[in-house]
């Protein structure tokens, strides 16, 4: 992604890779025009396991494109 790119110069070559908030498949999500978001390099496999389970999440709860959720973040 070009944001982390500006930020954190070339992390080609490593294991990171960016993750963005709130998360590019959603309207609000990176992809959405606006810069209205928020993006790390993370470990690689933490950032596949994070897309993993949010696939899961939208599957088991029948979430479809445009249906509206929320998102609680507890630590």
């Amino acid at each position: 992604m070009a944001t982390c790119n500006d930020v954190w110069g070339d992390y080609s070559g490593t294991k990171l890779q960016c993750d963005e908030y709130p998360f590019a498949s959603t309207k609000e999500g990176a992809a959405a025009p606006g810069n209205r978001f928020s993006a790390r390099l993370i470990e690689g496999t933490d950032n596949e396991t994070g897309g993993r389970r949010l696939n899961d999440m939208f599957t088991l709860n029948r979430i479809l494109n445009g249906d509206a959720f929320y998102v609680k973040i507890t630590p």
